[in-house]
């Protein structure tokens, strides 16, 4: 799926699109929540591969008894609530 209608958006289009996707409401607009929907795929594979990255660099922390570990562990965790949270948006959206 394109981001053909998140790319005809306006810049305020853009930020209701995003608000609709990160939001528990649907916008009234059908363009907006089109737009959210096409917009759930690419949001979900960008936080995938940011807690991925931050699962790897924690477990090397780990690894290494590095005394910064305890924070890339709590990064890991968050990242990963915001992987689920970002499928929560993308069903309510019934991406």
């Amino acid at each position: 799926m394109a981001l053909t209608t998140y790319n005809s958006c306006s810049f305020s289009e853009k930020r209701d699109v995003l608000r609709t996707f990160w939001s528990t409401r649907l916008h009234e607009s059908d363009k907006i929540n089109v737009a959210a929907r096409e917009y759930g795929p690419y949001a979900l594979a960008l936080v995938v591969i940011i807690a991925v990255e931050l699962i790897i660099i924690s477990a090397l922390l780990v690894d290494l008894a590095s005394g910064w570990a305890w924070m890339a562990t709590a990064a890991s965790v968050l990242s990963l609530w915001s992987v689920w949270w970002t499928v929560q948006c993308r069903r309510r959206l019934g991406s």
